[in-house]
């Protein structure tokens, strides 16, 4: 705006001023003045300054009218409305999450089968692991839980080069990721790990297609398996809080000591080691902390860092007897196939 114009506005002003001094609205100059925060003699010097200016022809007596558009989108109060709305779902729903339940028709045995990542690619062990799906998908009683890392799903930037190494893409890792959701397993719990975050595609992709409505769950699923007698307590998590060189199960004690929830069972994978540990905590509670190994093998990054490689413990089994008391209510095996057998032997008597 020139200094023209902006003398103009000020003159202007001026006049406005004026016309309520005549109108009786200020009484008199000096009360006019202190309202709009000017010195008396300042706005005396712009009436009459005005006036000239007015007089002569220069300076336009009333503003320019300027159109009023309609506001372009809904009233704000609307849109707060809309979002707590929207709040108030989100937390219910993450609410529904914590301590979701597993409802089981009897006190049968049940066998809850632990899947490790499987990192559907070039370096899973496709060998094992469809005899694992075979073992899982024909034993009676068994229910199982993915632990998370369908798929290598490398993100962008520098990891996306690795697709080139791993000759594998995007649409065969949704067609593989597919095949393990539908392939007759009876899943009560999937999670989404890290690999899944590196690409917000994948997770979606098998949301998208979960027509069993499998609780699909963000690194952590917290469940109560529920039996006509008695619940059991399941904290799975891609992995928890802390590690350990001394200890793989670290995270998982951690968990025992600082929750509130007495969980009976604290199980992760991530770390692509297996282990288990099974104890009777101060208060006589018992519980059992499993890490998966996971099928991904011949792992460049592990042999590069000199990492060793582990044969067993890719799915651990937890044969779970809700009728007994103490370490004998869950029984961990490393491997499937025994623990699948433990289980007939034990739904058979």
């Amino acid at each position: 705006m020139s200094q023209k114009s902006l003398d103009d506005d000020v003159l202007s002003e001026a006049l406005d001023i004026d016309a309520k001094i005549q109108k009786g609205i200020y009484s008199n100059v000096t009360v006019a003045a202190r309202e709009v925060g000017l010195a008396r003699s300042t706005l005396t010097h712009r009436i009459g300054r005005a006036r000239e200016r007015e007089a002569a022809g220069e300076l336009r007596s009333e503003p320019i009218t300027l159109p009023d558009f309609p506001d372009p989108d809904v009233p704000t109060d609307e849109i707060i409305d809309h979002m707590e709305a929207r709040f108030n779902k989100r937390l219910a729903h993450e609410t529904a999450k914590k301590w979701f339940p597993i409802k089981l028709p009897t006190d049968d045995v049940i066998g809850l089968a632990v899947v490790g990542d499987p990192h559907l690619g070039v370096n899973c062990n496709f060998t094992l692991l469809r005899k694992h799906v075979h073992i899982m998908k024909t034993t009676p009683g068994v229910v199982a839980i993915n632990i998370g890392d369908n798929a290598d799903n490398w993100g962008w930037g520098r990891l996306m080069a690795l697709y080139a190494d791993d000759d594998i893409s995007r649409q065969t890792e949704r067609r593989l990721g597919k095949w393990l959701l539908e392939s007759g397993i009876q899943w009560c719990a999937w999670l989404h790990g890290n690999h899944e975050m590196m690409h917000g595609e994948l997770p979606t992709y098998l949301e998208a297609i979960n027509c069993k409505k499998v609780p699909m769950v963000d690194w952590r699923a917290r469940m109560k398996f529920v039996f006509p007698s008695g619940e059991l307590k399941v904290d799975a998590a891609h992995d928890h809080k802390g590690s350990s060189l001394y200890n793989p199960v670290h995270g998982q004690k951690r968990a025992v000591l600082w929750g509130q929830e007495n969980c009976d069972l604290y199980v992760a994978g991530h770390r692509h080691s297996w282990a288990l540990s099974q104890e009777e905590l101060d208060n006589g509670h018992c519980v059992v902390l499993g890490r998966a190994r996971g099928y991904k093998w011949n792992d460049p990054y592990a042999l590069r860092h000199q990492y060793a490689e582990q044969r067993y413990g890719s799915s651990l089994m937890f044969v779970i007897d809700i009728k007994r008391e103490g370490p004998q209510k869950i029984t961990p095996f490393s491997d499937l196939e025994e623990g699948a057998e433990y289980l007939t032997w034990k739904r058979s008597r």
